[in-house]
Order: structure tokens, then C-alpha cells, then sequence
């Protein structure tokens, strides 16, 4: 994996662990804000709820206190004193509870018998224990009771707020119990307030009940004691999609955030890179020969002491191996020098003898000059023959001839040299040859010859001692031969 590639997956993984560690605590903290929102939105709910049913309350006793003073009920206080009582008596509770914004009212006596009753006239007569109850609790007490109400089907129980006043006519004393029921319409009042569900209960069963219904809620309630509770059932609806919409919108955020961060992560590692990239290619380059090579890139800080440093090191290495090359020329030419002085020094020698013999022996006017002459005259003419053979050589070698080129038969070429050794082969020393005929090439007879002979004495020597076989091939491949 290249190291552009490496750096750009490593700032994904690094993106990934911070998404991996904010989102948790960023849906965490979003849900417990959420929360305390939706607990302080229904604890300002229920606040709504406890004054409206505080003012309930309040008019119950205030409708109550007022018809306690007021003149209408004493008259109603005499006419139920009178023996017979007048028959006005049984729809006085009517008159007296409407006008007051009453629902519940029954006019008892002394021993809880309906004098007359506003919410249900056909109980007159009869003892009504549960509101006679409400006589015994202290004065001004307002508790909830079961009353009946007259329905439809017949009767049917719910519960009102009620609380008594005592009224006297001399002897005589009649109980005025009265109050407000908490009814469909209370519940319906309650919903509107707070966009609950509202739910009345008495004795564990539902007595009225409107609001939107919610699959998922949250439920509080308020307790009317003894007989009464208001459940009040809070839909999570707006609070779930809020954090839905919430939660969508922070994995888009994350999935936008690393889009960029990979991105961003290619684009810096490609930036950071680039100068690496350059030196492997250079480094490649040199090691193929190219000495010339710089890199060149703009760069900061530690990479561009490295770039600084590796142009200086190539740099270097030129002028190092510019040196070493022209160290080995000069001990090539030396080793040359060597070799020329010592073939030009060993016919020197004779050349020398010869002359000296010659100029003593006519010094001495030898009868045998001329036959030494002659002799030495070959002997010199031989050695100078030598000596320009051995420059001719030399000027050769340091001439480099331009070579020659021209359309070559190699294998009859190839052919006609090895006829010289082959039939000098020995039992320890073969030749094997694998001709392919036909194959031309273009190129320099003398220097192609020159070559081959050179490998082939190379391999003769090679093998000089152990024996061996000499393999001469020539096939084609392709273009080439």
C-alpha cells in the first residue's frame, strides 16, 4: 500500500474515532436536554392544571358561600320548617343552583333525607348518604363525592366537588351540599390546557375521557381525595420525532464531515507525499545511472532538509564517481603505459647487442662484418617490425575506430571463424555448434570477429585445465539475433 494511500485511511480512522466518540456523548447530552425540556414543558403543564383545578375548587366554595348567604335560601330554610311544606320546596333546588353556576345540589334535613335536589329531583325523599357524609367534615370542607346523575339508560355515577352549609330557622336546620362535577367538559377543559389525553377515574374506572390518545406518553396525575383522580397522558410523539429529526441531521453532519475529511485526507497526503514520490524516483533514476538528476520541490521543514540534503548527496556521488571513472582511466593508461614500455623495452635489447657487435667489428675492421651485417640487419629489421606491429596495435586500441555497419551473414561469419578451432579441439576440450542458417544482422565484420575470438579464447582458457565444451549458438528471437 503506498504511503498517499496509508496517510488518507489514517485520517478516515482518525475522523471515524471522533465521530465514534462525539456522536454517543452528543446524542447523550441531546436527550438529556430534550428531557429536561419535555419535564420542565409538563411541570409548567401541570402547574396549568393545579390552578385550574385549585380554581375549581375555589368556585365550588365561592358559589357555596354565597348561596349560604344569600335570601333565597332562607326563604327555602321557612318554606322546609312549614308542616306541611309548601310544594314549591321540591323544585327550589334548581332555582337556587343554576343561577350560581352549580352542577350538584341537594337540600337535606336533620337525618340526610332530599328536601329537594337540583342535579336529581326524582331523589326526593330519599336519604343520600354519600352527601350526607359531607356533613360531618368539618365546616368548609370540599371533598370529592359519587353523585348520580340522571342519563339515558338511567342513572349514572360521577364525580363532582362538594362541600355543605348549614342553614337554621329556629329549631329547625337544613343542609345545603353542593359543588361541581369533574365531568367530560372539566376534562375537556384540561386537554385544550395542556394537549394531553385526560382521564377521569373513580373507584379504578374511567368516568370520562377526551383527548388525543398516544401510543407512546407520559403520564401524571392529579388525586381529587377521597373518591377521584385525574390521569393526564402526555404524547412523546413531538419529542421523538425532534430527536429523529435530530439524529438525522447529525449522521448527515458525521457522513458530510468524513466525505470532507477523506477528501481533504487524499488532497494533504497527496501535498505531503509529492516530495517523497519524487525522491524514490530519483533514487530509482541514480541507481539507473542518471547522476544528473534533482528534485525539485517546494517544500518546509524537515522535508526540505531532506531534498537539500539528498541533491547534495547526488551531487556528490557525480563528482565522486566523475573522479573514480577518471582514476581508473589513469590507471588503465598507466597498466597500458606499463605493458607498451615493457614490448618496447624487450626488442630494445637485441636491437642494442646487435649494433654494438656491428660498430666493434668495424672498429676492428673484422673480416666477418659483412656477414654480421647481414645477420644483424635481419635480427634488427625483425624487431622493428615487432615494435611497429605493437604501436599499430596501441594506436589502434586508443583510436576507438568508428565502426562499420553493414548487412552481416552471422552464422556463415560465425561459421568461417570457428573452422580455425574447432579442428584444434582436444578429447578434454570440445566444441558443439548450433547454427541456425540464414540470420543477418548489420554491423562491423572486424570488430563482431574481434569479439567473438576474444570469447572464445576466454573460454579455451577457462577450461584449460579441467576440459570442457564450448557452445557456439545462433538463433533468432523476435528481432533480435
Amino acid at each position: 500500500m503506498r504511503l498517499r494511500t496509508t496517510l488518507a485511511l489514517s485520517f478516515l480512522v482518525l475522523s471515524l474515532l471522533q465521530v465514534a466518540l462525539v456522536v454517543p456523548v452528543t446524542l447523550r447530552n441531546l436527550r438529556e436536554l430534550l428531557s429536561r425540556q419535555e419535564a420542565q414543558r409538563l411541570d409548567r403543564a401541570m402547574l396549568a392544571v393545579h390552578a385550574t383545578a385549585q380554581r375549581r375548587r375555589d368556585d365550588a366554595r365561592r358559589a357555596m358561600d354565597e348561596l349560604a348567604q344569600s335570601a333565597a335560601l332562607e326563604d327555602v330554610t321557612r318554606d322546609a320548617a312549614r308542616v306541611p311544606p309548601p310544594p314549591t320546596l321540591t323544585s327550589a333546588g334548581a332555582g337556587l343552583m343554576k343561577p350560581r353556576g352549580l352542577q350538584v345540589l341537594s337540600l337535606l334535613d336533620g337525618e340526610g333525607r332530599t328536601l329537594s335536589s337540583g342535579h336529581l329531583p326524582a331523589r326526593l325523599g330519599d336519604v343520600d348518604e354519600v352527601l350526607f357524609a359531607v356533613t360531618r367534615e368539618p365546616v368548609g370542607t370540599l371533598r370529592t363525592a359519587m353523585v348520580e346523575l340522571p342519563d339515558e339508560s338511567g342513572l349514572k355515577r360521577a364525580p363532582a366537588l362538594v362541600t355543605a352549609r348549614a342553614v337554621d330557622y329556629g329549631d329547625a336546620r337544613l343542609w345545603a351540599v353542593g359543588g361541581l362535577l369533574l365531568d367530560e367538559a372539566f376534562a375537556g377543559e384540561l386537554s385544550r390546557l395542556t394537549g394531553a389525553q385526560v382521564t377521569v377515574l373513580a373507584d379504578d374506572a374511567v368516568v370520562a375521557s377526551t383527548g388525543p390518545e398516544a401510543a407512546s406518553a407520559t403520564v401524571r396525575s392529579v388525586d381529587f381525595p377521597p373518591a377521584a383522580t385525574v390521569r393526564l397522558s402526555f404524547s412523546r410523539a413531538d419529542l421523538l420525532a425532534t430527536q429523529g429529526q435530530v439524529l438525522q441531521a447529525l449522521l448527515a453532519f458525521a457522513s458530510l464531515g468524513l466525505a470532507l475529511t477523506l477528501v481533504a485526507g487524499f488532497a494533504l497526503s497527496r501535498r505531503i507525499t509529492r516530495p517523497i514520490d519524487a525522491l524514490t524516483d530519483a533514487s530509482r533514476r541514480i541507481a539507473a545511472g542518471e547522476l544528473e538528476v534533482k528534485v525539485v520541490e517546494r517544500s518546509a521543514g524537515e522535508v526540505k532538509t531532506l531534498i537539500d540534503t539528498f541533491n547534495r548527496m547526488t551531487s556528490d556521488l557525480k563528482v565522486t564517481t566523475e573522479r573514480l571513472v577518471a582514476s581508473e582511466r589513469v590507471a588503465a593508461w598507466q597498466e597500458v603505459a606499463r605493458r607498451l614500455a615493457h614490448e618496447i623495452k624487450n626488442p630494445l635489447t637485441p636491437i642494442k647487442m646487435s649494433l654494438e657487435t656491428l660498430m666493434a667489428a668495424g672498429q676492428r675492421n673484422d673480416p666477418r662484418f659483412g656477414q654480421l651485417f647481414k645477420e644483424s640487419a635481419g635480427a634488427v629489421l625483425e624487431e622493428v617490425d615487432r615494435l611497429r606491429r605493437t604501436v599499430d596495435e596501441f594506436s589502434h586500441f586508443a583510436r576507438l575506430p568508428k565502426a562499420t555497419l553493414a548487412p552481416l551473414p552471422l552464422t556463415e561469419v560465425l561459421t568461417q571463424l570457428l573452422s580455425l578451432y574447432g579442428p584444434h579441439g582436444t578429447p578434454a576440450l570440445r566444441y558443439q555448434l548450433e547454427l541456425t542458417p540464414g540470420v543477418r544482422v548489420r554491423g562491423d565484420r572486424d570488430q563482431l570477429t574481434q569479439v567473438m575470438v576474444n570469447l572464445i579464447k576466454n573460454g579455451e582458457e577457462a577450461m584449460a585445465d579441467q576440459g570442457g565444451t564450448i557452445t557456439v549458438r545462433v538463433r533468432v528471437e523476435g528481432a533480435e539475433a
